[in-house]
């Protein structure tokens, strides 16, 4: 395989889990919003951790066919684990361990969260903004168990763990440690879910949404290029971290959300229609 068909390969596939992660249907009413950060949003992980986990549940036909496209996607990555990674190490320069540096910890929470902190300490009461930085802190949090739930049910080998590097090399699940823990990217997982909340959230600040997952996307390639996680990982974490922060918005956004298929003459796409309560 081609090193530039690699690079584009990893590109698009991320790019589907973000879109095609919203075909389903987003519709719900919620008058019960959280602005403030007290006994009644903690307890709300608890409910809100319930209705992310049995959502597969209440799945129609075009949920599960999207799910089908998605591990479909998962799939093929998985297939080029090894030439992605090799693309990206013969590539690797000063420029890209630099970008490296300075974009991973968004996905560790170094910068994430005191972004949404700053976000809610200088916004009013009960203005959306406070309501967005909890759900963002929200999503962070659960992405990141989930994430460590996966890793360890999964026991992966991260790239750097052998050599010659083996991406399919899998030894869970065992008694807990943190040995072999590649799969998913939690990192990964934790930037596209709090991205996914901001660009839901600032629906009407479009740069807020590209911005958001351009730098989410910045974190998975930065993984892979620090040889951190195989590109399937990566694609992993970004369905899972989307899932879960759409899903979040869901729940905690005090509106109607609609989202369906879409077309234009750029192509495929998603159609999304808010109104306020």
């Amino acid at each position: 395989m081609k090193p530039f068909r690699s690079i584009h390969l990893i590109s698009g596939l991320i790019i589907i889990n973000l879109y095609t992660l919203g075909l389903p249907s987003l519709a719900q009413e919620n008058n019960d919003t959280i602005y403030r950060f007290n006994g009644k949003y903690l307890t709300s992980y608890w409910d809100d951790t319930r209705q992310i986990v049995t959502e597969p549940a209440r799945w129609k036909g075009q949920q599960w066919a999207t799910f089908a496209g998605i591990a479909t996607a998962w799939t093929v990555t998985y297939a080029f684990d090894e030439d992605i990674y090799e693309f990206f190490q013969s590539n690797r320069s000063g420029a890209s361990n630099k970008t490296s540096k300075w974009v991973e910890p968004l996905g560790s929470g170094y910068y994430s969260i005191p972004i949404l902190a700053g976000i809610y300490i200088f916004s009013n009461r009960n203005s959306r903004h406070r309501n967005v930085a909890l759900t963002g802190l929200k999503a962070y949090i659960l992405a990141g168990g989930a994430a460590a739930v996966g890793k360890h049910l999964f026991h992966r080998h991260r790239p750097s763990e052998n050599d010659p590097p083996d991406p399919y090399r899998w030894e869970g699940p065992y008694p807990f440690t943190f040995d072999h823990v590649s799969f998913p990217s939690g990192h990964t997982t934790s930037a596209f879910a709090v991205a996914s909340v901001l660009a839901m959230g600032y629906r009407d600040k479009p740069w807020v949404g590209i911005t958001s997952y351009t730098i989410a996307s910045l974190v998975g390639l930065s993984r892979i290029n620090d040889t951190r996680h195989w590109a399937s990982d990566v694609v992993a974490g970004a369905a899972l971290g989307s899932f879960i922060g759409i899903t979040l918005s869901k729940i905690n956004f005090n509106k109607k959300l609609t989202v369906e298929p879409g077309y234009s003459s750029y192509g495929a796409g998603l159609r999304m229609s808010w109104r306020l309560n």
